[in-house]
């Protein structure tokens, strides 16, 4: 009888001990669970602190924008890469052309002269784009080795 006891005995604290590992387990995973969750909303609470921060620090201004945008003077191969390597640029430039190229001398007296030279100011523009986005393939041409074979 006394065995009984020690087995029924013995059962029942290795059913509670598997109870208990089993509500540790339960308490462990609910805690990560929220240990998790909290370093998410950490992560996201740092990513607007540092969006805020941005957007207090660089207010949108139109004019300061444009000016910040260019810190440094376009090379000749700034305007080769918009105006011609991009088929965009292309169609850009030959609008460009169609409308403010062409001839500028305009007949007439003193306000033809004023149209004239009106002309020409919006053709500079036009050409200026034009010259600069050749300086940059004429360098590529001649900075690359062209040899011929006379055989």
């Amino acid at each position: 009888m006394i065995y009984l006891i020690f087995i029924a005995a013995m059962v029942a604290l290795v059913v509670i001990i598997a109870i208990q590992q089993n509500a540790l387990e339960k308490a462990n995973q609910k805690h990560w669970d929220e240990v998790r969750d909290h370093a998410e909303t950490r992560k996201k609470l740092a990513a607007l602190e540092q969006l805020k921060e941005k957007q207090e620090e660089a207010p949108l201004v139109a004019d300061k924008a444009i000016r910040q945008r260019y810190p440094r003077k376009p090379t000749p191969m700034d305007y080769y890469t918009l105006f011609e390597a991009n088929p965009i640029g292309r169609d850009i430039l030959d609008d460009l052309v169609n409308l403010f190229g062409g001839v500028s001398y305009t007949r007439g007296g003193h306000d033809a002269d004023r149209e004239t030279c009106f002309k020409a100011g919006k053709k500079f523009v036009v050409d200026h784009i034009i010259i600069q986005a050749n300086k940059a393939t004429t360098n590529q041409q001649n900075q690359s080795e062209v040899t011929t074979d006379d055989n």
